[in-house]
């Protein structure tokens, strides 16, 4: 009897020791994941810094911690958010100058994770030869499956003041989503006044005040209060 309590309690003590194991691994691989797509964007935008762009520009400084929020999405999985999902997603690449600005200051948003999609292969393009409109390269389908999902918060697309017939993702953009809902999304950065550039780095003050509208589409993805009626409650 002894004998069957103690091999009882020593095979108890296995599972436990088993499981233990399992869930250690299981939470080090998250992290690991995690951690590796957050280093990859830290290199993919601070590679570029004090570089120069095709005109002669020089991009600005990137500085990303090395657990920073940022998580490489696919294009599919940015429209999943968009039609039935929650979530901050960040549309961008790293040689936009005005993307560059924005993440320095995404970045810090009390959030674990920001959904990214660099967009630098995803939108069609148009070019105008001789007063003529033309088609140089396709959307992919998920593009303009995004096209739709955010057709009442995007801009139309003109080339030379010709307009296409749709409309555009500009970067960067931020989107808070919310059970498939758009609850906030801000493009651009911040207006610059005369004399700076989107190659600039933005000063305190105006990173300031874009953090104050990053952190207000956060707070909406997590706001769980009810809509308040006075007649009718929630």
């Amino acid at each position: 009897m002894k004998k069957s309590k103690t091999k009882l309690i020593i095979i108890i003590v296995l599972i436990i020791a088993v499981l233990g194991v399992i869930l250690y691994l299981g939470l080090k691989d998250k992290k690991d994941s995690v951690n590796k797509d957050s280093l990859k964007f830290k290199k993919e935008y601070e590679t570029l810094n004090g570089t120069k762009a095709s005109n002669g520009k020089v991009y600005s400084k990137v500085e990303l911690e090395d657990n920073n929020p940022f998580v490489y999405a696919t294009a599919k999985e940015v429209v999943n958010t968009l039609k039935n999902g929650t979530g901050l997603i960040y549309l961008g690449f790293p040689n936009c100058p005005w993307c560059r600005n924005a993440i320095n200051v995404l970045q810090y948003v009390n959030t674990n994770k920001i959904l990214y999609l660099n967009m630098t292969d995803e939108r069609d393009s148009y070019e105008v030869k001789e007063g003529i409109l033309n088609k140089t390269k396709e959307g992919t389908d998920e593009y303009y499956e995004m096209l739709k999902a955010l057709d009442s918060i995007l801009s139309d697309y003109e080339v030379d003041g010709i307009k296409t017939g749709e409309k555009r993702i500009y970067v960067p953009l931020v989107i808070g989503v919310k059970e498939g809902q758009i609850v906030g999304y801000h493009a651009d950065t911040v207006e610059l006044p005369n004399g700076q550039t989107p190659y600039d780095l933005l000063t305190k003050k105006q990173q300031s005040d874009l953090k104050l509208i990053y952190d207000e589409i956060n707070s909406k993805i997590n706001d769980d209060t009810c809509g308040m009626d006075e007649d009718h409650g929630c």
